[in-house]
């Protein structure tokens, strides 16, 4: 199965989730899954010309631990594009048969992700926008 995992993204607790998507990620390819980890607000890293082709490659596991300091994410998003979402993410969440969300706190917890995802025609795994956003409570 070719799974996304998404992780990272625009919140605090970036740290934690991009260790929770590393660790998902490296559990789903032992189990034989073609898996590409891709950070919600800066997208996949790498050159490409098909995301497809994303999920042929072999992909390495990456060590990544969280961070003692909070990560500034007012910062990152003002250097950024003006979007939460990054450069491609859905188009590779459309290539993959199914999306792991491994994010914590806003854009991942809350709905919004999950509504972008819906309007994509993205299967993906949790709670619907709905009940995200009322388990969240914004």
């Amino acid at each position: 199965m070719k799974i996304a995992v998404i992780c990272g993204g625009l919140s605090v607790e970036r740290d934690v989730s991009i260790t929770s998507g590393t660790n998902v990620a490296r559990a789903l390819r032992k189990k034989g899954h073609k898996v590409v980890l891709v950070d919600l607000f800066y997208g996949y890293e790498g050159e490409y010309t098909d995301p497809a082709e994303l999920f042929e490659r072999e992909q390495e596991d990456l060590k990544y631990s969280v961070k003692v300091e909070t990560p500034d994410v007012a910062k990152m998003f003002a250097e950024g594009d003006g979007s939460r979402i990054g450069k491609n993410v859905i188009e590779i969440c459309k290539a993959a048969d199914i999306c792991f969300l491994a994010l914590h706190g806003a854009d991942g917890e809350d709905g919004r992700l999950q509504a972008a995802l819906d309007l994509a025609g993205v299967k993906y795994t949790g709670s619907g926008y709905l009940g995200s956003a009322a388990a969240m409570n914004i």
